[in-house]
């Protein structure tokens, strides 16, 4: 049986499967943003055609979640809240992002204020019922927004529901039974923890992209039953795990940046293999590069983040975001200066190179000047590339600036490497890491190029290019476990108590994810879970997430959350109020399956290269200068082979630069690990 996963980019679609003899095979083709099923359904035809009756497993990660949000493509929802607060979506927080604007435009919120209503109830802080909920009122409404807005899906965020969600599913009875075939969303389904605002925006969010999502793997799944009727399909969570995609069509916010999750947890399986527990991602596509921090093995999770400005408070891998990558166009600005991105080519018409219309250069059509990225191989020869349409481009802007093509080229390439200098920063140095201490894994179409230049502005000394970096997004999804993270909102203090009141709130945790696997035909015996609680001192507005062991938390109760919580503070703050009260904000519960690794070990056992490594001489154009350049097949190359820079090793899906004075050798597992040399060092 085939297991295959599937990573839509801006630019390009990867595939990667392990066929029937478990052999490790790869496919790329360009993204359809108008309809990124297009694209899935033409990869699966293309990769498998008549053997996609074997396919047994489909792993899937998409960015149309995130585009629809960007593009404001979503459905027309309705957002019902309690009476009073109808205005929520609009005001927001007070927070700006930038502080020194005089004018500042909030976010413009998914749901306009015309279809928002409130019905009337209320429930206290506590969760009791203060007034009830008015169902006439309610269904008026309804009908309303039915009849004269036109809604296709409604949100419903009540008051404190998160304490007693009992109003919220009365709610939602009343309208199923009114409009059975209307998608209703509630807030203690999505985000059950307090917060109103960003409660009420993840829920809206949620709301908004219900149809799409479920059309989209609805096209899926029919495509499936018809060419592949015994695969499962899985879908990329942004938090690091993939679930069935029965669990994810009413749950698109939890495809939010499912693609960059799905290389962190590539890259931290790959990293295990290797033995680098201390880790930088670079994951540089055609549009964009995002960035990640991985410390002890572990990728940084962050409680909330935001989408175009509005935020989602679900839990997701902690990745920053920048606009450089292959595609991103070089420009002129005001003062006369080149600038390079963050407006990119995308797939259509993509770099001036690819021959599909481009007129501006981008740092591909750069690469393809310099000598870098060679024609006849680019996608490993399926697509050859047009050097002549690369260079009226990067002729036509480096006149007004007085500039030859090949420095112009030069140019571009050393702005987009320190943009994403920039990005690496702002994961490392401005949260108190040194990046020195840290390997950088590149990966992506645009990784390994720009990796080690990167790496060069920041004094790391050790640049990883994994297997298949360009599909390596897709590889993540392959070795991903089935994972859900939940969480409660619970304002407890930590005193003598506390012990067995967390036990008995993980136990209802437990039981409620337990319930939910076995629908997705998991056994409640292979679940494993880790505990959380988000804790500050009594008066504080944020929470630290602190990981508990449940053994000692029953045993020693406040004692043990007292000493725990401020050796976390004080390890991430410096600092620690002893004398002060805690108090739990919220619990967290993390329950995942782990997928067994067969494929990570077929893809490390046959990315060790052949026997006799297959190089070619030629030139390239560097800072300046043309240098001699041996051009070297990847999978030509043993393990423990080492080639001295200047050096571009190629391959069907992305291209490694290794720059003069640095050596790139093949490590364990494939990977290629790329270092200067000692006389740089100093």
């Amino acid at each position: 049986m085939i297991k295959m996963a599937i990573e839509v980019g801006g630019t390009f679609t990867d595939l990667i499967w392990l066929d029937e003899a478990g052999e490790v095979r790869t496919h790329k083709l360009p993204s359809t943003p108008r309809d990124p099923s297009v694209g899935v359904i033409d990869g699966l035809e293309q990769a498998l055609g008549s053997k996609l009756t074997g396919l047994s497993q489909l792993f899937h990660g998409s960015t149309v979640a995130t585009n629809a949000i960007l593009e404001r493509k979503g459905c027309r929802a309705a957002f019902l809240t309690t009476r009073g607060f109808r205005d929520i979506l609009q005001l927001q927080r007070q927070l700006r992002p930038n502080v020194y604007a005089i004018a500042c435009k909030k976010p413009e919120p998914l749901v306009p204020l015309s279809r928002s209503v409130e019905v009337t109830e209320r429930l206290d802080a506590a969760g009791e019922v203060v007034l009830p909920l008015d169902e006439e009122e309610l269904l008026n409404a309804v009908d309303k927004l039915v009849r004269v807005e036109r809604v296709e899906a409604i949100a419903i965020c009540l008051l404190h529901a998160y304490r007693n969600p009992a109003h919220e599913e009365r709610v939602r009875r009343l309208i199923e039974d009114r409009y059975p075939d209307l998608p209703v969303v509630l807030s203690t389904k999505v985000l059950p923890t307090f917060r109103e605002y960003e409660r009420a925006s993840t829920t809206a969010m949620a709301a908004y992209l219900v149809p799409l999502v479920g059309r989209y793997l609805g096209r899926l799944e029919k495509h499936l039953a018809q060419s592949a009727r015994d695969s499962d399909l899985f879908i990329m969570q942004s938090s690091g795990g993939v679930l069935p995609s029965a669990g994810s069509r009413d749950r698109g916010v939890d495809m939010l940046n499912s693609g960059p999750a799905a290389g962190v947890i590539g890259a931290v399986r790959v990293a295990d293999v290797i033995g680098d527990k201390d880790v930088i991602t670079l994951d540089v596509g055609g549009t964009s590069a995002d960035i990640c921090l991985i410390a002890g093995g572990n990728p940084g999770i962050t409680a909330e983040t935001e989408v175009d400005g509005l935020p989602v408070g679900l839990p997701s891998i902690d990745i920053a975001n920048i606009g450089a990558g292959g595609g991103s166009l070089g420009w002129i600005d005001a003062g006369g200066m080149l600038q390079v991105g963050p407006r990119s080519a995308g797939a259509r018409p993509g770099p001036a190179c690819y021959g599909y219309g481009g007129t501006a250069p981008t740092i591909t059509d750069a690469l393809v000047r310099l000598g870098w990225i060679r024609p006849h191989r680019f996608l490993g020869g399926r697509m050859t590339l047009l050097p002549e349409r690369a260079d009226e481009v990067l002729t036509s802007l480096a006149k007004p600036l007085g500039q030859s093509a090949d420095a112009l080229a030069q140019a571009m390439v050393e702005i987009g490497a320190a943009h994403i200098g920039q990005g690496i920063r702002l994961v490392s140095v401005q949260r108190g890491h040194d990046p020195k201490h840290y390997a950088l894994y590149g990966y992506g179409g645009m990784g390994p190029m720009i990796g080690a230049l990167a790496a060069g502005e920041l004094s790391i000394r050790r640049v990883v290019i994994p297997p298949y970096p360009g599909l390596f997004s897709a590889l993540g999804l392959l070795v991903a476990d089935l994972k859900r993270i939940y969480r409660r909102t619970n304002l407890s203090p930590v005193e003598d108590s506390i012990g067995a009141k967390a036990a008995e709130i993980f136990t209802q945790m437990r039981k409620e994810a337990e319930a939910e696997f076995a629908a997705f035909g998991q056994a409640a015996r292979d679940l494993q879970f880790e505990h959380a609680l988000e804790m500050r001192f009594r008066g504080q507005g944020f929470e630290l997430l602190t990981p508990v062991d449940t053994v000692p938390l029953a045993a020693e109760g406040a004692s043990y959350l007292h000493r725990l919580f401020r050796d976390m503070h004080r390890t991430r703050y410096g600092a620690s109020a002893f004398g002060e009260a805690i108090e739990i904000v919220s619990f967290r519960l993390v329950a995942q399956v782990p997928t067994p690794r067969d494929a990570l070990d077929q893809v490390t056992r046959g990315a060790a290269g052949a026997a006799k490594p297959h190089i070619e001489e030629g030139h390239v154009l560097f800072r300046g200068k043309t240098i001699p350049c041996r051009f070297a097949w990847r999978q030509s190359l043993p393990e423990g082979f080492a080639l001295s820079g200047a050096a571009i090793i190629e391959e069907p899906t992305a291209t490694t630069l290794v720059p003069p004075c640095w050596t790139a050798t093949v490590a364990r597992g494939g990977s290629l690990v790329l270092t200067p040399e000692p006389k740089e060092q100093g």
